[in-house]
C-alpha cells in the first residue's frame, strides 16, 4: 500500500533589488533588477548593502547624498541601522569614506 501527502507550507526568501530612475528632458526611464535571492535576511541585508556601497563609490556622490538610497535592514535588529550614515555598519563602526 502506498500513501501520499500533498502539503503547502509557507516559505519565507528574501530578494535584493536594484531600482534606478533617470529624469530626463521629456522623458522618464525606470528599471528594476534583481541581485540574488537569499534564505537569510542578515545575509541579503549584507548584500545589498556591499552593492549599494559600491556603486556609492563609484559614482562618487558624498556620504547623505538623497539620490541613493541604502536598505533597511528588515528586522531591525541590527545596530547602527537607524544612522543616518550611509556609511556605517551593523555594528555602528563608520565606514572609511574618500573623505576620511
Amino acid at each position: 500500500m502506498v500513501e501520499l501527502e500533498f502539503r503547502v507550507r509557507p516559505v519565507t526568501r528574501y530578494i535584493v533589488t536594484r531600482y534606478a530612475k533617470a529624469n530626463g528632458p521629456g522623458h522618464d526611464a525606470m528599471s528594476l533588477e534583481c541581485r540574488g535571492e537569499y534564505e537569510n535576511a542578515d545575509v541579503a541585508f549584507e548584500v545589498g548593502y556591499a552593492l549599494c556601497k559600491a556603486e556609492h563609490d563609484k559614482l562618487g556622490w558624498p556620504p547623505g547624498d538623497m539620490r541613493i538610497q541604502y536598505p533597511q535592514h528588515l528586522t531591525g535588529s541590527k545596530a547602527g541601522t537607524t544612522s543616518n550614515n550611509p556609511y556605517r555598519d551593523f555594528a555602528g563602526k563608520d565606514y572609511p569614506t574618500q573623505n576620511s
